[in-house]
């Protein structure tokens, strides 16, 4: 197991006999301690195996002040030193590079609802310049009224569907006991907001080889999002793709607002790739173009676009769904805009560095 340390910092003036049980204690507990006195203050430097130390809440306990942490809670999701930061670790499905030069886009409609439809969407999204087809056979639905999906004959369908495109399978899984019927036909498993938290399924996850799409949650925090993918990283499954897509907003024009700010604040964190889902975060077909071009601004590694040849009639989310003319345009746009930014960041390498959240300033400058 990874050893992780922390120091604790104590109370200014504690009693040596106090400072002597909080030693005591930590070594009971299987840590390593290492004393460094400092005028007023003393400090301890404690280290040990992942579990024995992460475990601990030794900033709550009698004479501690404060505890600082030496290593991130999620070591397997955190950027390594002296990575470029600007640049995620590219992740392959199906042969498609995700987190690369080449921003992706994922498109299919909400819910597989008929084969006819799925395969003709598919082949105009292909043909659009998407290079993965979504689409859900389960559904989560905020009411039990509401559709549903299709099932098994949606994972039929979206096998017809890779069969005569050739695109690779984006779908979501809901609950780890149809986990093994839905990796059999996904390339790339989908975790929904919903299921962010769904810890049970994580852990699941990251005992397959399979890459992982993971949605952050709707209420979560990036802390959260990343110690989520550690649950699918710890396990062993190395290949997770993060997707900004929206959070609750008590003020703003929509019930969910799209959070760009969350992208630049997780490559300066992580180096997992990351895509953003413009449909889900505007809510509105309107604004998904829109979204679309700011996701592609700020640096993100690919889309995830809802698009649905008649989206009046769909049967999931059809409020937010874009037609396939739709959807061609805002890509042809999308990808001069990622041309921009690339050749920016080319043509100067400290292009944002030094002005992303907890980067450390090059040697030389201010």
């Amino acid at each position: 197991m990874e050893r992780v340390g922390l120091i604790l910092v104590l109370e200014a003036g504690l009693a040596a006999p106090r400072r002597n049980r909080i030693q005591e204690r930590l070594r009971e507990l299987g840590a390593e301690v290492r004393v460094v006195s400092g005028g007023e203050r003393t400090y301890l430097e404690v280290s040990g195996q992942d579990l024995a130390i992460r475990t601990l809440n030794p900033a709550g306990w009698p004479g501690v002040d404060r505890a600082i942490p030496l290593t991130p809670a999620h070591p397997h999701a955190s950027r390594r030193a002296g990575s470029d930061p600007r640049r995620a670790t590219p992740i392959e499905v199906a042969g498609i590079a995700i987190g690369g030069d080449e921003l992706v886009a994922i498109a299919g409609p909400c819910a597989i609802e008929d084969e006819r439809r799925s395969i003709a969407l598919a082949h105009e999204v292909r043909e659009a310049g998407a290079k993965l087809f979504r689409g859900g056979a389960f559904k989560p639905r905020t009411s039990p009224y509401a559709f549903q999906g299709l099932e098994e004959e949606g994972l039929r369908i979206l096998l017809k569907v890779r069969e005569e495109t050739g695109l690779p399978i984006v779908t979501e899984v809901m609950d780890a006991t149809d986990l093994p019927r839905v990796a059999e036909v996904a390339d790339l498993l989908q975790v929904g907001s919903r299921n962010m938290q769904n810890f049970s399924l994580l852990k699941r996850l990251g005992a397959l080889d399979r890459p992982v799409l993971l949605k952050r949650g709707y209420a979560a925090t990036i802390e959260e999002l990343l110690l989520a993918a550690e649950y699918i990283l710890s396990g062993g499954n190395h290949r997770v793709i993060l997707c900004e897509r929206g959070i609750r907003h008590a003020v703003g024009s929509a019930q969910v607002i799209l959070d760009l700010g969350a992208v630049p604040d997780l490559r300066a964190r992580t180096h997992l790739p990351i895509l953003v889902d413009p449909s889900h975060g505007a809510g509105e077909s309107s604004r998904v173009p829109a979204l679309a071009r700011a996701a592609a601004a700020v640096g993100a590694d690919g889309l995830l676009v809802e698009v649905h040849d008649d989206p009046p009639r769909a049967l999931s989310d059809g409020q937010q769904a874009i037609t396939p003319a739709e959807f061609r345009r805002t890509l042809r746009v999308v990808e001069s805009i990622r041309g921009i930014v690339r050749r920016a960041e080319g043509d100067d390498p400290e292009f944002g560095h030094d002005r992303l959240p907890g980067a450390v300033a090059a040697p030389g400058k201010d």
